[in-house]
């Protein structure tokens, strides 16, 4: 028994260790105010994804600043590298990983209040509770580049606190070079999709820090898929979205798929 108490222990100190250097660079985010690092505060339009739905979608007007400049002013210029991932990190344990090249390529703000002065808040499932997306919040202009809608809330974290880089062992922990090309695509979603709050060898979200490749080891595909496709159908009281639920059925299908075969296969090298 104190064997497996200190084993316990062990993978307790080293998943803290890990989920800590995934984001080693972060620092906190000033308070909100109406002048940021010099910049202005701005309002922008964009669809809300949380108040949305596909054939019903909502504006909602923010105030706040282009991410660029405030990534600059905090970390300077070396997150935008194309291989540097950007760690948004939420109060509760959420960990939003984006990529530079994300970041580049689209529009993104962040944001710390309504324009017309209303609740800036959100609900969220499973019981729909008011919570507040305050200190900051990420939001893209899916307004003038409405492919983004098709990632509902993907890549919106709030309650943002905190932003660094993840480190470059963190990513190796996500794909070791062991690891076969042929779960390249799995790893992305992954990394997109589920990291925010479940973690793979300790990189990840701090929310549901259950190891993924460990978990998928002892899943059937058609478990797995059940939890990943509809995990309310699983547990009513989940607060976990179903994967891109935006999207068509059969590529939801294939995502899931690809997912599965980079946790198995990550979970096995850890055996």
């Amino acid at each position: 028994m104190r064997r497996i108490l200190m084993a316990l222990v062990i993978g307790l100190i080293t998943s803290v260790a890990s989920l800590a250097m995934a984001a080693e660079t972060a620092v906190p985010l000033p308070a909100p105010h109406a002048d940021l690092f010099g910049l202005h505060a701005a309002p922008i339009t964009v669809i809300e994804p949380h108040r949305s739905t596909p054939l019903k979608p909502v504006e909602v007007t923010y105030t706040g600043y282009p991410v660029a400049p405030v990534l600059d002013a905090l970390l300077g210029m070396k997150w935008r590298t194309g291989e540097a991932l950007v760690g948004f990190e939420a109060k509760d344990g959420y960990l939003s990983m984006i990529s530079a090249a994300q970041l580049l390529r689209y529009p993104a703000y962040l944001v710390y209040a309504r324009s017309d002065g209303d609740d800036f808040s959100v609900e969220v499932p499973p019981l729909n509770n008011r919570v507040k997306l305050g200190p900051w919040y990420l939001v893209w202009d899916n307004v003038q580049h409405a492919s983004l809608q098709a990632d509902g809330a993907t890549y919106w974290p709030y309650q943002v606190e905190k932003i660094g880089l993840v480190s470059a062992p963190s990513k190796a922990k996500l794909f070791p070079a062991m690891l076969s090309e042929r779960y390249r695509d799995g790893a992305t979603l992954t990394e997109k999709y589920c990291l925010s709050c479940h973690q793979v060898n300790g990189v990840g979200g701090n929310k549901m820090p259950i190891d993924l490749g460990q978990w998928a080891a002892n899943q059937s595909f058609a478990r797995f898929a059940t939890w990943v496709l509809d995990p309310s159908g699983k547990n009513p009281l989940t607060a976990m979205p179903p994967l891109a639920p935006e999207r068509p059925a059969s590529e939801r299908q294939l995502m899931a798929r690809q997912i599965y075969g980079y946790l198995r296969a990550i979970g096995a090298l850890g055996k």
